[in-house]
């Protein structure tokens, strides 16, 4: 029996205590702001094929907990002034099985698809570790799927992809392979210390000059209206010609399929906004290569970004050459939080692409009792449209993720063959970059919505005139109570706005969780950005106050 006092006894429960990354200050932002919304809990279906051991593939993802550091964080934003994450000893692996044996196909994927559905409506604990969860079932016939899910605050694309390399390879051990032992992995606090290394004032300068023709929102989709996110999923592949004529083009210029793709996406925007300068958001790798071993590292590294590209007419191969050289100019700046970026600005983009060029290993089962013969991987983000491309010499595909409150079907289906098509017709020599939309000048914006800084502007102005002369509420001073002591700064009038105090979003998700349980009433963050003026956030709570039974302690500090 451990007679150490219980405060000792917590703390030697305690790897290390440090910073987020710029990503996972956002993802923690959205995911304490639309918990249910099933938004960055990647799901990936390994498709196994032969004798598989349930206990020993438990056993092997359990020493993945042990061995790998930010599957035991957990993530904490009320009791500081910054957000932090704590590494915890130890963690017990969330793991279930399932046996679909003995059923015919069709249902077994019909029961897949409710499984999935399900898992991402599981909202993740942030303060609970592990995040990450996993179902092995048995199909039966030597057939079975092990189902990965996971917070992506914790895991990138690349590292979901190390840590079932390792978690096989240990699989292999245990079954007797002579393949070596792991070596230990580099901690992902290191490439927390490399971030807080970082120049920040070069890199803000940077960006304020890379954004600067970028005068408002560049949107596509339009203003999602009540409810909750309705994401649907639609794929579409290019023909192999042109996929082959677009390899060659690139090999043949010097560019990457990357910046291919983001040509293309820059096109298409440009035609539908009838603007020459567009922007959309773009994942970066965020993996530097001074840090030794990083390629081997497991965390988050990757970071959102804005691509902002001038569609001008010109040829062809030095306005693609000009586009690669922009975004190689990023990658020293790829660090600094896309709020710092956007600040003062709304959001600059609503579609966000990303390119997925980590490799999926194909050999980790070998010497094993069974094979890896299928890999599927689903995930939802916020943006109303996100793009997940793939390329290579034969195949250049694009699987989009909709929200159906923002754009329809038809209208998802004749964006992409759009983007496909504007690909083949660079990759298959036209020498002229098309500039603008065929729409008349006054028709190209006409179901562009209002930009929200300025009908913010316009709803301040009103206010202060009208509220100038009244007294102060109790809900008012208390709000600004609030306010005062998260954002250290006092509001001065019932028309301050919480965003202009110097208040982002992780701040607002605090104001409201004070709020909520100083209060004892439940809303979502999202009112506070809605209504961020004093007088109308308090004016909200006043309502609210009256008509909604107060909830209890537990739900008042849940967000």
């Amino acid at each position: 029996m451990d007679n150490r006092p219980l405060e000792s006894r917590r703390r030697s429960a305690i790897e290390n205590i440090y910073p987020l990354s710029p990503m996972q200050e956002g993802l923690l932002f959205h995911s304490i702001a639309t918990p249910d919304e099933g938004v960055y809990v990647p799901q990936i279906v390994l498709q196994l094929r032969g004798t598989v051991d349930p206990q020993i593939m438990h056993d092997c993802w359990s020493e993945m907990v042990s061995r790998h550091a930010v599957l035991r964080t957990t993530f904490h934003w009320e009791e500081r002034d910054e957000p932090f994450q704590v590494v915890h000893s130890d963690a017990s692996l969330a793991w279930s099985q399932l046996d679909w044996s003995g059923i015919e196909a069709q249902e077994q994927q019909r029961r897949l698809e409710t499984l999935l559905s399900i898992n991402r409506r599981q909202a993740f604990d942030l303060k609970a570790a592990p995040l990450i969860r996993l179902q092995w079932i048995d199909y039966g016939a030597d057939n079975s799927r092990l189902v990965l899910q996971y917070h992506h605050i914790v895991l990138d694309g690349w590292s979901a992809g190390r840590v079932i390399d390792d978690a096989f390879r240990t699989y292999q051990r245990r079954c007797g392979s002579s393949r070596p032992a792991l070596p230990p992995p580099r901690p992902y606090v290191d490439y927390i210390a490399w971030l807080k290394s970082r120049p920040h004032e070069a890199t803000r300068a940077f960006w304020m000059d890379y954004t600067a023709k970028i005068d408002g929102p560049c949107r596509i989709a339009r203003d999602a209206t009540g409810g909750e996110a309705d994401f649907a999923r639609h794929q579409l592949t290019c023909d192999p010609m042109v996929s082959a004529q677009a390899t060659k083009l690139c090999r043949d210029i010097g560019i990457t399929p990357n910046t291919l793709l983001q040509a293309a996406l820059a096109i298409v925007i440009a035609r539908k906004t009838g603007g020459r300068h567009v922007a959309f958001g773009a994942t970066t790798a965020g993996r530097p290569p001074e840090l030794r071993g990083v390629e081997n590292m497991v965390g988050l590294f990757i970071n959102t970004l804005p691509v902002c590209i001038d569609v001008e007419s010109g040829s062809l191969s030095p306005w693609l050459q000009t586009v690669q050289k922009r975004q190689s100019a990023c990658a020293e700046h790829d660090h600094l939080p896309l709020r710092e970026i956007q600040a003062g600005r709304g959001d600059l983009f609503d579609c966000l692409l990303v390119f997925e060029n980590y490799p999926v290993p194909r050999d980790i089962s070998a010497n094993a009792t069974f094979a890896l013969t299928g890999v599927e991987v689903d995930e939802w983000t916020h943006y109303p449209l996100t793009l997940f491309a793939t390329a290579n010499a034969t195949k250049i595909s694009v699987s989009a993720r909709y929200d159906r409150r923002t754009m329809t079907e038809l209208e998802m289906e004749t964006f992409l063959n759009e983007l496909c098509a504007t690909i083949g017709e660079m990759a298959g020599g036209t020498s002229m970059v098309p500039h603008g939309s065929s729409e008349a000048p006054g028709e190209a914006n006409v179901d562009q919505p209002a930009l929200p800084w300025v009908a913010r502007t316009q709803h301040e102005q009103t206010l202060s005139s009208a509220l100038s002369a009244t007294a102060w509420t109790e809900t008012e001073e208390r709000i600004a109570r609030i306010w005062a002591e998260i954002l250290k700064v006092e509001a001065q009038r019932k028309s301050d706005n919480f965003f202009d105090l110097g208040g982002h979003s992780l701040l607002a998700a605090r104001v409201v969780n004070r709020v909520r349980r100083e209060f004892a009433i439940n809303f979502p963050v999202k009112i506070l950005f809605d209504r961020p003026v004093l007088a109308a956030f308090a004016a909200f709570i006043d309502a609210l106050k009256a008509t909604a039974p107060p909830v209890g302690e537990h739900n008042a500090i849940e967000i």
